[in-house]
């Protein structure tokens, strides 16, 4: 009740910016989808999804905005194996699993499979690399002028001296380095991530150790494991604010309904001379 129980969903809003940016879409886009039912404006969103395991799709189907002919929606996936974007929403609600297909949908829907790499859009930026997970994932970056968010919530940290794990560990320092805020998954503590390696999740020791050292300025730790209650997230909270809160300007465990803003500071066009 105090964390919040719904599945991933990040709502980022950019001034100036008559998009709406979507990063997931687990339960809490259903809830998503109702605040923004009220609206009277056509709606215009692009929907990053980073993965599609369940806990990342299900409010897809019940986002009432999608049922709307008025309202505009570009949604992007990384490829999985042979399979794009559309085809796994398309079997996401196939008969066997949902009433309503895909194709009943009313809104414009507009499927892109993204390779790694950068999209610029008017207002801001997305680029994304692999994360370390059991299907292809990606961990989005979002450029909004001077301000970086980095969103990554299935990410392993693996515990090995392997080639392999020390050039993914490099690359996705480099990727997080310096960055204004860097959502992650912080799924166990060390003790539980021994029993749990290769499951996709990482320890939220490990990505507190490099964060820190990475100069990122704030730390939200999220995919929290369904077996702990609000009482031991709460435990976590004060041990990660006790031990590490003066290495950022703030962290701290997602909660539901959360807000950040980021004030920006634009940057000035020096002329040559």
């Amino acid at each position: 009740m105090r964390y919040g129980g719904n599945t991933m969903c990040l709502q980022v809003e950019v001034p100036g910016n008559e998009e709406l940016l979507i990063f997931d879409c687990g339960t809490g886009f259903r809830n998503l989808g109702n605040h923004l039912r009220g609206t009277t404006a056509p709606q215009k969103s692009r929907v990053f999804i980073t993965h599609p395991h369940w806990d990342h799709l299900q409010g897809f189907s019940f986002f009432k905005p999608f049922y709307d002919a008025k309202n505009h929606f570009w949604i992007y996936l990384p490829p999985q194996g042979n399979k794009g974007c559309k085809e796994i929403l398309q079997g996401h609600m196939s008969s066997t699993f949902f009433p309503v297909s895909f194709d009943m949908l009313e809104a414009s829907l507009h499927c892109e499979t993204i390779q790694p790499g950068l999209l610029k859009f008017e207002h801001y930026s997305v680029e994304y690399m692999w994360a370390t997970h059991t299907v292809p994932t990606a961990a989005y970056k979002i450029r909004v002028q001077d301000k970086i968010i980095v969103f990554c919530p299935d990410n392993e940290l693996k515990n090995s001296s392997s080639a392999e794990v020390q050039s993914f560990k490099k690359k996705f320092r480099a990727f997080i380095h310096g960055v204004d805020v860097l959502i992650h998954d912080g799924q166990y503590n060390r003790k539980q991530y021994v029993e749990k390696v290769g499951w996709g999740h990482s320890a939220w020791e490990d990505i507190v150790e490099m964060a820190a050292d990475e100069k990122v300025k704030r730390l939200c730790l999220t995919h929290h494991d369904p077996d702990n209650n609000d009482e031991v997230l709460a435990e976590i909270e004060e041990e990660v604010k006790r031990k590490f809160a003066n290495h950022f300007e703030d962290i701290y465990l997602a909660k539901e309904g959360q807000e950040l803003s980021l004030p920006l500071e634009r940057v000035k066009k020096i002329a040559a001379k």
